[in-house]
């Protein structure tokens, strides 16, 4: 796994950060130690998390946050990976997504998230959802707060549109501040159908242009969710779906593919990306899931993609697209 150190930070990140939204709901906490040994055996040391995570099970509380400290415990592995949580989510069992960017709710997710993971200090904590009603000053100014404490490092801001994202910006600037240190808003090499987002929560945030022009010019690193589209390109490929100019040329077992992944990203600007992606396969030998991750690590400011996985076979996916680097420009795109 290659490594580079977060602009404006001290944090050495592995290339690809291992999400761990699956645990304690999809996988066990036996299949999830498994896979986190594997991650940090083979070079990987960031890893996302949230406090929300498991909340939208009816019973289950804060599981990966809970498998991740027990793990970490377990292995002795503190100082051995940067850990990434988020709070401020919105509740499940309240009805209306009411906004919880305040400073109580913020800090009161903070400190269970530090008494779930057994630490002291997060190493990066991000915000998990916006209230557009509020300055961005005001939010930027709790963030601040709670790193002048010594309750995180770093912080970051997820599901921000550009126009937030450079109020805060601008906002510390001013201040002689270099935060917010990254984003994490849902991107991948796949485009998303207009209202076809196979989450359809109002209050995510997908990428668009003008963030990737932001991210061009600010140099603010991404650390994108769902950065594989849920493996569409893969699964396409599994379904021996044939393509030919953006055009599909034999549906294959296209049926078996998830209608709603197929309504999210099923367009001719991702079927031209499909062909590119088969080209490369051929060429290099990588999978069409390694080259995926591999075309977002290229990009011209950093990007340390967020994937989660099912299993060990999956992970290795991963891990080898944290290992290679693909020129921009064979991608075409």
């Amino acid at each position: 796994m290659q490594y580079r150190v977060m602009k404006d930070t001290d944090l050495q990140l592995s290339n690809v950060c291992l999400g761990t939204a699956p645990f304690g709901e999809k996988l066990t906490k036996e299949a999830s130690f498994e896979i986190l040994d594997q991650y940090v055996r083979q070079g990987g040391n960031f890893i996302d998390t949230a406090n929300i995570y498991c909340r939208w099970v009816p019973g289950l509380e804060n599981c990966s946050e809970k498998i991740l400290g027990e793990w970490m415990k377990s292995r002795g592995a503190y100082k051995d990976v940067v850990i990434a949580t988020k709070g401020a989510h919105y509740l499940f069992d309240t009805p209306g997504r009411l906004p919880r960017v305040n400073e109580t709710d913020i800090r009161k997710d903070l400190e269970e998230s530090l008494r779930t993971l057994g630490v002291e200090v997060i190493d990066f904590y991000w915000l998990h959802r916006d209230d557009e009603t509020k300055p961005a000053e005001e939010i930027m100014d709790i963030l601040e707060d709670l790193r002048r404490e010594g309750k995180i490092r770093y912080y970051g801001l997820s599901n921000y549109r550009t126009e937030r994202l450079e109020k805060a910006r601008a906002y510390l600037k001013s201040k002689g501040l270099a935060g917010p240190y990254a984003v994490s808003n849902q991107w991948s090499m796949a485009s998303i159908n207009p209202g076809k987002n196979t989450n359809p929560d109002p209050t995510l945030v997908e990428a668009a242009e003008e963030e990737y022009r932001w991210h061009c010019e600010t140099q603010i690193p991404s650390v994108p969710f769902s950065s594989t589209a849920m493996g569409f390109f893969e699964k396409l490929k599994a379904a021996g779906v044939r393509v030919q100019g953006g055009q599909i040329t034999s549906e294959g077992n296209r049926k078996e593919i998830s209608p709603a992944l197929l309504g999210a990203y099923l367009n001719e600007d991702n079927l031209r990306k499909y062909e590119v992606l088969l080209e490369l396969e051929n060429e290099t030998g990588y999978s069409l899931q390694t080259l995926s991750i591999a075309y977002l690590i290229s990009r011209p400011f950093q990007v340390f993609p967020v994937t989660g996985v099912r299993n060990p076979e999956q992970l290795e996916d991963v891990i080898r697209a944290g290992e290679i680097y693909i020129e921009p420009e064979r991608f075409r795109i």
